[in-house]
C-alpha cells in the first residue's frame, strides 16, 4: 500500500466537473486532455466538464494530491504520479524498465497491472486510460558522449523517488526541480542537465538552455486520464461506458501523436542550434539492472515485479 490514503467524498453536480492537465499549454499532454474533453462535451452533454489549462491549479504533484482529495476531478498527466500512493507505480520512473512502446502497452494490459489499478481505486481514484508516449532524452549544457560525461553533475529530476535513485544510480547529483522551472534552472546554473519527453521539452526550450540532446531513451513517458472515484460512482453506467471509451480513444491519440512528432520535433531542434546524438545505452543500463535488487529490498517496488516485466 502506498503512502498516502483517501476518504471518498460525494461531489456536487451542481458544478463543472474540474479537469486538469497541469502541463503548458499546446504541451502533448495538454493537447490529449483537450481531446478528451471535446469528446465528453460532445457526447456526454450532460456532463459537464472545467478544463483548468496549464500550472493554475499547481504543480504536476500537488493536482494529482488535489485529484486524490476530491477537488480535482479529471486528471490527465504522466501515469507515474501515482507512485505516491501506488508503491509499484514507482516502476515506471526507473530507467530501461521497458524496451518499447509495445512493451509497455503489454505491461498496461496484462495481469501484471491489475493489482496496481486496483490499488489505485483502492486510495480514491481511478485510471480510465494510458499509454506510452515518447521516449525521454538527455539534455545537457556540455556533450555527453559515455555514462562517465555524467558523473556528478547536478541533474534535474522530478518530486519523485524513482527518477531520484535512478540518476543516482547513474552517478548523477539529482535536484528535484518543478517542471516549470527547468529552463530557469538550466539557465542559472542551478542543474546542468535535465531529462524529458522532445515534444514537451520542447515547448519549454530545454533544448536552448541545454542543447546538448542525447539519445539515452531511458523512459518511457505516458499519457493517462483518470477520475475521482467519488466522482465516478456518481455517474450512470451509461455515462461511465463512454466516458471510459472517450478516454481510451483521446490516449491512444497522444501515444499516435507523440510518434508522429518526435522525428519532427528532433529537427527543429537542430534548426535551432541544438545537436542530437546517440550514445552507447550499454553502460547505462548495466547501471541500473545492478540497482534494481537494492530498489526491490527498500521496498520501491514490490521484489519480483522488474523481473516480471522483463518476461512479458
Amino acid at each position: 500500500m502506498g503512502t498516502a490514503a483517501l476518504a471518498l467524498t460525494t461531489p456536487s453536480f451542481a458544478q463543472d466537473l474540474v479537469v486538469a492537465a497541469a502541463d503548458p499549454v499546446d504541451s502533448l499532454k495538454d493537447r490529449m486532455c483537450q481531446q478528451f474533453v471535446n469528446g465528453v462535451r460532445e457526447e456526454l452533454p450532460d456532463v459537464s466538464l472545467n478544463f483548468v489549462q496549464g500550472e493554475a491549479l499547481g504543480s504536476a504533484g500537488s493536482v494529482m494530491e488535489q485529484h486524490v482529495n476530491g477537488s480535482v476531478d479529471i486528471f490527465c498527466n504522466e501515469l507515474v504520479w501515482f507512485a505516491d500512493y501506488v508503491d509499484d507505480f514507482q516502476i515506471l520512473g526507473w530507467g530501461f524498465t521497458f524496451r518499447s512502446p509495445e512493451h509497455m502497452v503489454d505491461f498496461f494490459e496484462s495481469d501484471l497491472f491489475d493489482p496496481l489499478a486496483q490499488e489505485a481505486i483502492d486510495n480514491g481514484v481511478r485510471i480510465l486510460a494510458a499509454r506510452p508516449t515518447q521516449p525521454r532524452m538527455l539534455f545537457s549544457k556540455d556533450p555527453v558522449d559515455s555514462v562517465d560525461d555524467i558523473q556528478d553533475i547536478k541533474m534535474r529530476v522530478p518530486q519523485l523517488r524513482a527518477y531520484l535513485e535512478l540518476w543516482t544510480a547513474l552517478g548523477t547529483r539529482p535536484t528535484q526541480v518543478s517542471w516549470s522551472e527547468v529552463y530557469l534552472a538550466l539557465n542559472t546554473g542551478v542543474v546542468v542537465a535535465a531529462e524529458g519527453p522532445p515534444s514537451d521539452a520542447g515547448k519549454q526550450d530545454f533544448h536552448t538552455a541545454a542543447p546538448h540532446v542525447t539519445r539515452t531513451d531511458h523512459l518511457y513517458s505516458t499519457v493517462h486520464i483518470s477520475i475521482n472515484e467519488s466522482t465516478w460512482q456518481s455517474l450512470s453506467e451509461d455515462q461511465q461506458t463512454t466516458m471510459g471509451r472517450i478516454a481510451e480513444e483521446a490516449t491512444q491519440w497522444g501515444m499516435d501523436q507523440a510518434q508522429t512528432e518526435l522525428n519532427s520535433v528532433l529537427t527543429e531542434f537542430e534548426e535551432e542550434g541544438a545537436t542530437i546524438s546517440d550514445i552507447d545505452k550499454e553502460p547505462f543500463q548495466n547501471r541500473v539492472e545492478d540497482a534494481v535488487e537494492q530498489m526491490e529490498s527498500e521496498g520501491l517496488w514490490r521484489e519480483g515485479l522488474w523481473h516480471d516485466i522483463q518476461d512479458l
